[in-house]
């Protein structure tokens, strides 16, 4: 697990492949934006710091299938006076084996971003749940901490989620902090 994570490139120039690299963490920004061009680099002591994707299990699921709108995914944003945040709440997992990640995470300007992706642990067999089956519903959270003064922390699903409260087709969360 790296310590710093550059964002990961896929073949299409700044887009990125969600399935290559999916870290549950603690992962730290890096210190440049060289990855792409268009974005300066973080103001010096401007950072996201051990950010940790914290899954729950399958014991800790609901049963909520896809379209029924009856469980919607979503997190709320807790930030203490020390910037150390964490955004709890639940998702939607789609099979027994299946987990959500840190695919990169940036810092511009006032803006800290962390994108998210779902994988699927290769080393995980004989599930329970069949894979595609259905959705169930989950606890979640991330935690980390914000290292300067920003203004919003956005957290992203690179997947796509289809069942995100007030996010419109963007599959985002933004908070103020």
């Amino acid at each position: 697990m790296p310590g710093d994570l550059t964002p990961s490139i896929s073949k299409y120039p700044l887009q990125f492949n969600p399935l290559e690299r999916v870290y549950v963490g603690p992962i730290t920004s890096p210190p440049t934006n060289d990855w792409n061009p268009h974005y300066e680099d973080p103001e010096p002591g401007k950072r996201l710091a051990d950010v940790a994707v914290h899954n729950s299990t399958i014991e800790d699921w609901v049963v909520s299938p896809p379209r029924t709108e009856h469980r919607i995914d979503g997190l709320e944003l807790t930030v203490d006076g020390d910037g150390r945040f964490t955004a709890a709440g639940g998702l939607h997992y789609r099979d027994k084996c299946g987990y959500f990640g840190v695919n990169h995470l940036f810092v511009r300007g006032p803006l800290a971003a962390i994108s998210l992706a779902y994988s699927h642990d290769p080393a995980c067999s004989e599930s329970e749940i069949r894979d595609g089956a259905g959705f169930w519903y989950g606890p979640i959270s991330v935690t980390g901490c914000l290292d300067g003064d920003f203004d919003t922390l956005r957290i992203t699903f690179l997947n796509g989620n289809t069942n995100l409260q007030d996010t419109a087709s963007n599959n985002t969360l933004e908070f103020e902090v």
